[in-house]
């Protein structure tokens, strides 16, 4: 009986040792979310920026 104690008591260790873990990846999966949605939010504001360079170049050659 003492040995199965010990072998639930070991079970439920790991068990709340992996919930802690899940909760670790949860949280640095919320931070790479977040992160991506920046990167897109600033990637989206380049293309924009570098579009209108390219077309204001277009206009002054197109007026040369």
């Amino acid at each position: 009986v003492d040995e199965v104690v010990g072998i639930m008591q070991d079970n439920i260790q790991k068990v709340m040792d992996r919930g802690e873990r899940l909760d670790t990846l949860q949280v640095k999966t919320e931070d790479l979310q977040q992160q991506s949605s920046n990167f897109k939010r600033g990637a989206n504001r380049v293309r924009k920026q570098m579009w209108w360079k390219d077309m204001k170049l277009k206009i002054i050659l197109g007026v040369i």
